[in-house]
């Protein structure tokens, strides 16, 4: 290129240096999906937006159990879920760092020694036939002017889709400690539900004795000791079964924690029939389910997309890149440096793609399309955790209400062994109706244990559903 083309070249590619704030990707899609006001469950409930990286603390501290607090310990520390989920962070944030490197200039080193023959029977070839070495030390400088945010957008968008994966890796934190608890406050029920069996079994073996000393003195017929011990066998059947449920929850566990079943057991630890779970305080603040980090991370998807629309449309516009290129070129590596041996090159390249089929528009309306996918994802997603708290807070409710009126049901069912107990002892009614009486109770006292299981359960589901608790 002669020097008075070079000269225009350059001039007018660098009279678009102005340009270089340029920005070609949309401004953020605005991210309101249509909520309620306030939760049609009682309390000063509203959703709010996303704030994940705000402090949840150890949520687990309001049910007040050293044990729940140390099996979440193990989850956090040894399952390998999560530690797959640590290195998809550290993949992702690395990928962003090396779309970030693209936003300043590279330099790089070359060097090569070559020894060739050209042919001696082509026609004008000036010194043909002859054999040289020729050895080459460079420099080279290559930087991307971006004039129309191409690399911009894409480093946002690779920094934007990293912390996604990193609310990604939280909510599998939230998601495995709350399935551990869940599973931990299951044991506990199940614990007390085979607590309550093994006392009823002790109770029927007295019925046993007592009916068998009755009929030995006459006082009852046969059929009353057979009843007696059927119920007991019964009862001894349904709490060896409940075993199996129990080491199916341990074995899930030991899993959790990063352990095989054979390396983790638990000692049985009945839930107390007065324990009630955390209550939840009238003044919870409003803002709590901004803290899901899986909203956070369908909300940086969404930034991401965006982004990439910016990349898209980008490519519609020429590349500009400043390239140099200097060092040394000699037959000997001891001519490198003298002033002879240099050789350099230096000026703008343009790439600009004239004809390509609509390919680029293509792109750009792929892009949108996932940008308004993502959108779409994040508003059902919000609607979606809005929904699990209102079920949750519901279920609370329901289940507290129906845990007094179903221990109302146990006193009464006690009250009427008690009575159907005395009546046989009279000999006003059959024994038949003392052990209906017992199964009444047995059952009503099950359920109880049943109830009071799933309002802890209920208040973890909640804990999941505002994103760590409401402290």
């Amino acid at each position: 290129m002669k020097g008075g083309a070079f000269h225009t070249l350059s001039a007018v590619l660098l009279s678009v240096f102005g340009l270089a704030g340029c920005n070609l990707a949309p401004a953020p899609p605005a991210l309101e999906p249509v909520l309620p006001a306030h939760y049609s469950s009682d309390g000063p409930w509203r959703p709010a937006s996303p704030a994940d990286d705000g402090p949840r603390g150890a949520w687990w501290k309001v049910f007040g159990d050293s044990r729940l607090a140390g099996l979440l310990a193990g989850v956090a520390t040894a399952n390998p879920d999560l530690e797959a989920a640590a290195k998809r962070v550290e993949e992702a944030r690395a990928l962003a760092r090396a779309d970030d490197a693209a936003l300043f200039p590279f330099l790089s080193g070359t060097g090569a020694v070559h020894r060739n023959r050209s042919s001696g029977t082509l026609a004008n070839n000036f010194a043909g036939g002859r054999t040289r070495t020729s050895v080459r030390l460079t420099l080279d400088f290559d930087y991307e002017l971006d004039l129309w945010g191409r690399v911009r957008n894409q480093a946002r968008a690779s920094s934007e889709r990293a912390e996604a994966v990193e609310g990604d890796r939280c909510s599998a934190v939230l998601s495995l400690q709350g399935e551990l608890a869940l599973d931990y406050y299951a044991l506990r029920s199940q614990d007390a539900e085979i607590d309550l069996l093994i006392r009823t079994v002790a109770l029927r073996q007295r019925t046993v004795q007592l009916a068998k000393a009755r009929f030995k003195q006459g006082d009852t017929a046969q059929i009353d000791v057979a009843q007696a011990e059927t119920e007991l066998a019964s009862t001894q059947s349904e709490s060896i079964g409940l075993e199996r449920r129990r080491r199916e929850l341990l074995h899930a566990l030991a899993r959790l924690q990063g352990l095989v079943p054979g390396q983790f057991d638990l000692a049985p630890i009945p839930m107390d029939a007065e324990a009630q779970p955390p209550t939840i305080p009238s003044s919870v603040p409003s803002h709590l389910l901004e803290r899901r980090p899986d909203i956070a991370a369908a909300a940086r998807r969404v930034a991401a997309a965006n982004a990439e629309i910016g990349v898209a449309r980008a490519a519609w516009f020429p590349k500009i890149s400043l390239g140099a290129n200097g060092g040394g070129e000699s037959s000997a590596v001891s001519l490198l440096t003298s002033a002879a041996s240099r050789v350099w090159i230096l000026g703008p390249d343009l790439d600009w793609p004239v004809f390509e089929a609509g390919r680029r528009r293509a792109e750009v309306e792929a892009a949108k399309a996932r940008c308004e996918v993502a959108g779409a994802e994040y508003r059902s997603l919000v609607l979606q955790a809005v929904g699990e708290v209102e079920d949750a807070l519901s279920a609370l409710e329901v289940l507290r209400r129906q845990s007094v009126a179903q221990q109302a049901t146990v006193a009464a069912a006690q009250r009427t062994v008690d009575l159907a107990q005395k009546r046989y002892d009279s000999g006003l009614v059959p024994f038949f109706e003392v052990l209906d009486a017992q199964r009444t109770l047995l059952r009503s006292q099950q359920e109880a244990t049943r109830l009071q299981g799933e309002r802890f359960a209920a208040s973890v589901i909640l804990v999941k559903a505002l994103g760590g608790g409401w402290e």
